[in-house]
């Protein structure tokens, strides 16, 4: 019997240490390193499939929302025109709701990346305020009409369910301009009065002013173009510029190509095909 201070000894016992397995372990329940990997493999593969999956059908969704101007959309109908089971749709998003919930996620996301992309070229801060609020104004006459109209009826519908839940989906645009106003405001091109509130006048202000592009005109009134949306904007901000100020930001705004929910374009394209769409079950 070897000495508990023998070399064999200690080896032994310098090996449980580095192990982090004691004597009294039973081997059957130490979990092999492979056994792990093989977990992490999985899962990771399951991710993908299910936000692929995912995403087929929320462009499945935006499809007939752009077809339908929002009108008429059934679970039915997205799960044929992604070629998928009514049961593999329910896999993955519990309602209807749900999935129209997903469609304008992913569209605020688009719409986020599409306004950035549009000043990509502008470095001064207010530049950049002036031209986010004009691409952001702007944006309708880059989508087709289908997709403007469903996706203006898609955000009043969530809105009179949870105003919170309109809130966390539009969470890329406010963060836009919120970002926006602040570094303008840093750059002491207007006058700091407080971030949030001054994002959330541009907000209000573009939101209710593309309703009525969208969804028609309830004031009767003639409605100013986006340079003038802007020039108000800022105004009202603190800063005084010229006419021909604006224009000039205009002109220099990438325009960019619609963008349906649901692709993985890169911001300012539109992947037209999308990805391959997962056999049905």
């Amino acid at each position: 019997m070897a000495d508990a201070s023998s070399p064999t000894s200690m080896s032994r016992a310098g090996s449980t240490e580095a192990t982090g397995i004691s004597s009294e372990d039973d081997p059957s329940e130490v979990v092999p390193d492979w056994q792990q990997r093989v977990v992490t493999r999985s899962l990771r593969t399951a991710t993908k499939r299910s936000i692929d999956r995912g995403s087929t059908l929320i462009r499945a969704a935006a499809t007939l929302l752009e077809r339908s101007n929002g009108d008429g959309i059934t679970v039915q109908g997205v799960a044929n025109e992604a070629g998928q089971s009514l049961r593999t749709l329910y896999q993955y998003f519990e309602s209807k709701d749900d999935l129209l919930l997903a469609v304008f996620e992913e569209a605020m996301k688009q719409y986020a990346l599409m306004i950035l992309n549009s000043i990509a070229s502008l470095d001064d801060p207010l530049d950049r305020l002036v031209g986010g609020v004009i691409a952001a104004a702007s944006m309708p006459a880059h989508s087709k009409p289908g997709i403007n109209t469903g996706l203006a009826r898609l955000r009043l519908k969530l809105g009179n369910m949870d105003a919170q839940v309109v809130a966390l989906s539009y969470q890329p645009v406010t963060r836009v301009f919120l970002d926006l106003v602040r570094e303008a405001m840093a750059a002491g091109k207007i006058p700091d009065q407080g971030g949030e509130p001054a994002a959330y006048m541009i907000l209000a202000l573009k939101a209710s002013y593309i309703i009525s592009r969208t969804l028609g005109n309830d004031y009767g009134l003639e409605l100013p173009d986006p340079e003038e949306l802007t020039r108000f904007c800022i105004q009202g901000l603190g800063a005084e510029l010229e006419d021909g100020w604006y224009a000039s930001i205009s002109s220099r705004l990438q325009a960019p190509k619609g963008a349906r929910p649901g692709t993985r374009a890169a911001p300012g394209t539109h992947d037209a095909e999308g990805t391959d769409p997962e056999p049905a079950d």
